[in-house]
């Protein structure tokens, strides 16, 4: 019984490493999605920006013609 017993918190062991481990990589990889998301965010901006601009020149065009 004590072999029996031995085996399941050893597995439990490896179970509880593995989780471990696991959440490492997961945290890794949140922070580099985190990290691709701030690109993604600045070329948003920055066409957003050039968009903004050419309405407004063009409203500007529009209103000295």
């Amino acid at each position: 019984m004590d072999s029996q017993i031995d085996k399941l918190e050893k597995w439990v062991k490896s179970v509880d490493e593995k989780l471990d481990n696991h959440l490492v990589h997961l945290t890794a990889e949140i922070t580099e999605i985190k990290t691709n998301m701030d690109w993604i965010k600045y070329f948003f901006f920055l066409v957003s920006t050039i968009s903004i601009t050419a309405i407004v020149g063009s409203i500007f065009a529009l209103i000295l013609k």
